[in-house]
């Protein structure tokens, strides 16, 4: 259990504005994986970013252009981006590391086994994640494929500079397995989906794609999260541990957010859904990450959980399927959501019906900050029903006697 903290849960002021849309399908577009998990960041200029899918879900469409837009004035409004930074798919996100430096370490294309000649040895593991996924040890696949998954491309601007320049990331590889899907021929390699962490002067990530042996050599088909730490301001990243963790293998424990807590812990929350709709977990660290709490059950369900510690204290986690969804703690633990409420409800029975349940969040401010989400019913301005990306502006203020939105208190 986490430590308890004295800090009260005071009366706070939730503000949900309107939605601002950012890009609209074509009408009747139900293709999943188009006009879908949208990503929010910020440039080095200060305007903020936002990418999104338009593509089929699969490893064959990752590392190809992704669409793009700007904003100059904190998401009240959007455009196509020109020029500069080509984000690409899926999850493109641009970190604010140390010195004033920015990084990215993008997707791309992977490794194509038949068009490298690498000819695969038999899988130390078989499992079933959306599918069979075949897992090797990296240790027996060739030099060249060591190679691909030691050294990630990477894009870092420095003040100096100030544009962006090819470098790359040195990622620990000691214990790392290579996997790829029946009927896939490609080896797929891990990516920032997430920003960065700083944290007591550290970089940290949270990385379920990069998938490890456990520590006693064996290998969970499945994988988990595994905590990256760099400590040369993202030149190189070593493994420090296992954050979460199924020991029955049966769950993904994947798509994991981490955050500093008001009380300067670290807070991850976890999916662990892959084909059956289960509860989040959550778990804590005292120790910088060397440690963990045992994962707990958070809530009933969700998908890519997405979690702000605001500059206020306060603690936002959205996260959706079915529907979107965002809770409040007051006490920016994590451990009291003492506020909740559903952007688009949803419906269980239909779970990928109303939205991908994907969301992003980017502060604004102290006491407020933006996400971002998908709306698979949106209705375009001749009333047709459409796929739409839109982001909203939410403020959280302390010291009122109610939280509203749209005029009405909301539930506690």
């Amino acid at each position: 259990m986490p430590a308890k903290t004295e800090m009260l849960a005071e009366k706070i002021k939730v503000t949900i504005h309107d939605p601002v849309l950012v890009a609209c399908s074509a009408a009747g577009e139900t293709r999943w994986g188009f006009h879908q998990f949208p990503a929010l960041g910020r440039l080095p200029d200060g305007r903020m970013l936002i990418m999104y899918a338009d593509a089929e879900d699969a490893s064959e469409t990752h590392g190809a252009a992704a669409p793009c837009f700007v904003s100059d004035n904190e998401g009240a409004s959007w455009e196509p981006i020109n020029g500069g930074i080509k984000p690409t798919r899926p999850h493109y996100r641009i970190s604010a590391v140390f010195d004033g430096e920015y990084l990215v370490t993008p997707s791309l294309p992977y490794l194509d086994v038949v068009e490298s000649g690498i000819t695969l040895p038999e899988p130390v593991a078989t499992g079933d994640t959306y599918g069979t996924v075949f897992t090797y040890r990296l240790r027996d696949l060739p030099p060249a494929a060591q190679e691909y998954f030691r050294y990630l491309p990477a894009l870092r601007w420095r003040p100096g500079a100030a544009v962006w320049e090819d470098t790359v990331v040195e990622y620990d590889t000691n214990g790392l397995l290579a996997w790829r899907r029946d009927n896939s021929r490609l080896l797929p390699r891990t990516f920032f989906e997430r920003t960065l962490l700083r944290f007591k002067g550290e970089l940290l990530y949270p990385d379920y794609r990069a998938r490890y042996e456990r520590d006693d050599g064996s290998v969970a088909s499945k994988g988990f999260t595994t905590l990256m730490v760099s400590t040369d301001n993202g030149r190189s990243f070593k493994r420090r541990g296992t954050v979460a963790m199924d020991a029955a293998d049966n769950d993904l424990m994947g798509e994991p957010q981490l955050s500093p807590t008001a009380d300067g812990r670290l807070v991850c929350v976890i999916r662990r859904t892959d084909q059956t709709q289960k509860p989040m977990c959550i778990t804590w660290s005292e120790d910088s990450g060397h440690t963990w709490t045992p994962p707990q059950r958070l809530f009933d369900f969700g998908v890519w959980p997405s979690v702000l510690l605001m500059g206020n204290g306060a603690m936002v986690l959205s996260y959706g399927r079915p529907g979107v969804h965002m809770a409040i703690d007051p006490n920016g633990t994590g451990a009291t959501w003492a506020i909740r409420e559903a952007l688009i409800p949803g419906d269980h029975e239909q779970k990928q019906r109303h939205s991908c349940g994907y969301t992003s969040l980017l502060p604004i401010d102290d006491d407020s900050f933006l996400i971002a989400y998908s709306d698979f019913l949106y209705k375009n301005n001749r009333g047709e029903p459409c796929k739409a990306i839109l982001t909203r502006r939410v403020e959280v203020r302390r010291g009122n006697k109610e939280a509203h939105v749209d005029g009405k208190p909301i539930r506690r």
